[in-house]
Order: C-alpha cells, then structure tokens, then sequence
C-alpha cells in the first residue's frame, strides 16, 4: 500500500468568511481537515475506496497537524494561505514567511513533494516555491506555455489583451518575466478543475453536512425548448479589479442595452435560490470570465440542462476538458465590438441551443459515472506517482 497525506486547508477561512475571525483564537476550528467542504478534494475524497483498492492509501492533514511520522509522499494545497493571510497581511507575506518555510522543511523529510496550486488563472503562479517541490499542479494552463516566459498585463492572457486592445490606462509596465517559470517548467502540469467540485447542495450548513456522505444524489435537469427564459446572464458588474472584470462588465453593459426590455431574458445579479431556478428555466446561460476562466456557473450550467456561452476558451489546457467549441458550448470572440451580432445569431438558432445544452450536460453527466470516477483515479495515481 502507497501512503499520501494531503495537506489541505481547515475548514474555516477567515479570508473568504471574515464574520468568523473572532473565533480565530479557538483552535479547535483549524484543527479539522474536511475535504468535502473545501471543495478541491472532493473528487479525491470520493474515490477514496476505490484509490485504496488501487493501492494507494489517503490521509488528509491540516497544516497545523503536520506530524514527524508523515508519509514520503505528500500532496499541499495552495488555498492554505487563506488561513494564515490573517496572520501576515498579504499573499506574498504569507508565502516568504508562512508557506515556503514549510515547503523547505517537507523537502528534506519527504520523497516526493507535490504543490497544488488551486488559483482560478492559467496565469497566476506562485512560482516562489517551484525550487523546493517535485510537482506543481495547476486547474488549468496555457496550452502555449511559451507565453509564461513573457511580460502579460494582469499575468493572464486575456487581460493582456483587454489591456493591449482597448486603450487601458496602465501607466505600470507588464510584470516582469517569470524566470522560476521558465527554469522549473518541466515541473508544471495540470491537476483537475471545478467539474469535479461538490455541486450536490448549494446552502452552507447543508453542504457542510452532507460533506459526511460520499451519495451522489447530484439532480440534472433535462434541456427542453419549451423552457420560458432564451438567456440568462445573471452577474454584477465589479470594480475591485477593472483589468480583470473588465470583459465581464463589458458584457453585462452590452447585454443590458441589448436586451434590457425582453421579458425572456433575465439579467444581473439575483439571490442564490432564484438564480438556480432561473437556470432551469433557461436555454441558454452567459458564463464569462472571472478571476480565471473557469467559472462554477459552468458546470452549474450543465446541471441546468442550459446551453453555456462562454468567450472562446481554445487557449487553455485544462482536465476534464468539457470545452468542446460548438459541441459542448458556444463560444464567443473576446472582440467586444463582435458581441452584439454574435448574440443575436446564437438566439435566433433554438435548434442549436438544445443540442449543444444536451451534449454539454452528457459530457458532463459522464464524469459522475464508474467510468468517470476510474479515469480520475488514474489521473491522480499518475499525479503523485514519482517521476
């Protein structure tokens, strides 16, 4: 039997849950390592039986319960700067005096050191801990990893073009170039992205606790053409970061003016359970970009049973890969003068509509299945075998 220990974040995170922060202090709530409930490690934790079927026995740590007796092999998840961000103020902070002395350590007691990177971006890296571990695994990656050796506005492709395209006012040059990228780019490869999140319950304290139970009861809605809504777009215009909001916002304006007095076309941001429902009742659903390009309204879109329409997403590498242009969604140009044309031609075309949402959700669908879940186990075996 192989051992792996995974170290994963607590299931607190006083970044992304600021209310919690008084309870900081209580240890007992960073001592709990849920895979479930943090949501990367789901898939993991869902094969866990067939992974030691396999021969490859599990065991998930918190960083706080990293023990002399760990295993050889050792997986570390990325999002555990979100609890010690409180601790030392920034993300770089927390990576020179939280993370990488840990990583410097794990690598002179283990053989095989793996750094999950779960970022949303193919662009963001922390490239500051590629000389200490063996692997680093990203969601997603540029399929032209060339482009990691150069100088991109925002580290990310698409804001690189936004930036170059649109008269952006940046007065700061393009971050400098990676070198750690380009020495250790043998050393990058690609994990799993949202598909294989937990989507089975959407309040907080449920999913909490049906984290406990590995039953699969995820529900799909079936496509149909005689649903009410042609299209839903329902996300907010956002300022923290104008770079990378900025094809976001473009097209919330756009179809807003395009839209905006069609009573089959539901547009900005409504309450969670509303938003669910106005999915099923959708033929189509607009998923742009966010901090990455990989979005949960993707998959939430399959499980609809609407059609994704989604900028073109030929650029990236990413597993599963469900992004199969004019099959699996419908893509458009990142050219914000193409969209309203585009759009129009994608509504008018309800036969297209349903057959894409139909293959998007069964290709989907697919990866719930015995099959589905032995072509993840081989993804991950491959992962953290020794190279």
């Amino acid at each position: 039997m192989i051992n792996v220990d995974l170290i994963i974040p607590s299931i607190i995170s006083y970044q992304k849950y600021p209310q919690f922060q008084k309870f900081q202090k209580i240890q007992v709530f960073q001592k709990f390592a849920l895979p479930a409930w943090t949501g990367n490690w789901f898939p993991v934790w869902y094969n866990l039986k067939n992974l030691e079927n396999r021969g490859i026995k599990i065991k998930f740590l918190n960083y706080q319960n990293v023990k002399r007796n760990i295993s050889k092999i050792v997986g570390f998840d990325s999002r555990i700067i979100n609890n010690l961000i409180m601790k030392y103020g920034s993300v770089k902070k927390t990576l020179k005096n939280g993370i990488l002395p840990l990583l410097k350590k794990l690598n002179k007691r283990v053989d095989y050191l793996i750094y999950f990177d779960n970022a949303d971006s193919t662009g963001q890296f922390h490239s500051e801990v590629l000389p200490y571990v063996d692997f680093y695994f990203k969601k997603q990656l540029l399929k032209d990893r060339s482009l990691y050796s150069e100088n991109l506005f925002g580290k990310r492709l698409f804001t690189d073009f936004y930036a170059k395209n649109y008269n952006f006012d940046i007065r700061s040059p393009p971050n400098t170039r990676d070198e750690f990228i380009s020495k250790f780019k043998d050393k990058i490869a690609l994990s799993w992205n949202f598909a294989l999140k937990d989507y089975r319950y959407s309040n907080l304290l449920s999913r909490f606790f049906y984290g406990f139970t590995r039953k699969n009861n995820l529900k799909f809605y079936q496509p149909s053409k005689d649903r009410k809504l042609i299209l839903s777009t329902n996300f907010t215009i956002k300022s923290i970061n104008k770079l990378i909001y900025f094809q976001r916002n473009q097209l919330l304006e756009i179809l807003k003016k395009k839209y905006k007095s069609s009573p089959n076309v539901s547009l900005g941001k409504i309450p969670k359970k509303i938003y669910l429902l106005t999915m099923r009742s959708s033929k189509a659903i607009v998923s742009p970009y966010g901090w990455g390009e990989i979005c949960y309204r993707d998959f939430e879109t399959f499980i609809a049973g609407a059609a994704l329409i989604k900028p073109d997403m030929d650029h990236l590498d990413t597993w599963p890969n469900l992004y199969k242009k004019d099959e699996t969604y419908i893509s458009i140009p990142w050219k914000i003068e193409e969209w309203s044309n585009t759009f129009s031609e994608i509504l008018s075309d309800e036969k297209k509509l349903l057959d894409v949402a139909r293959k998007g959700q069964n290709s989907y669908q697919k990866i719930w299945t015995n099959e589905g879940n032995e072509a993840f186990c081989n993804h991950f075996i491959r992962m953290i075998t020794p190279k």
